[in-house]
């Protein structure tokens, strides 16, 4: 008896906790239009955030992480591909940007119609075109 109820309780907390997370990724879809980047700092003596950095390493920097060619810091002697942006006030886009593409499916093994050999199930059957 005491084990069931020990059971229930546990399945109880990861129901409340997934319906938790569920509301905390539906409202995170709801944001705003523009978005602003976090801001970080590096001060003398710290480590570079990044290898190959180029600013004035003898005084402190706020930095922000940006799209891929909107920085304004040297990464390997160029700014052409840069995604650090310095002593600037915080940049703000009009939207953030796009979530990684998720993965497609497993292709599923079948036949195409009018093959040779048939091994089941035919592929137009199953909606594989």
């Amino acid at each position: 008896m005491h084990h069931s109820r020990i059971v229930k309780n546990v399945i109880a907390g990861a129901l409340l906790a997934g319906s938790i997370a569920a509301t905390g990724l539906a409202a995170g879809v709801a944001q705003a239009d523009t978005f602003s980047p976090q801001p970080h700092s590096w001060c003398p003596g710290k480590g570079l955030p990044f290898p190959g950095i180029g600013w004035n390493m003898g005084v402190c920097h706020t930095w922000y992480m940006v799209p891929i060619g909107r920085g304004n810091v040297r990464l390997g002697g160029s700014t052409n591909d840069s995604f650090v942006l310095a002593d600037v006030p915080a940049p703000v886009y009009d939207q953030p940007p796009p979530p990684p593409p998720s993965p497609q499916p497993p292709h599923p093994f079948c036949t195409p119609r009018g093959g040779l050999i048939i091994i089941p199930p035919i592929c137009d059957e199953i909606g594989v075109h």
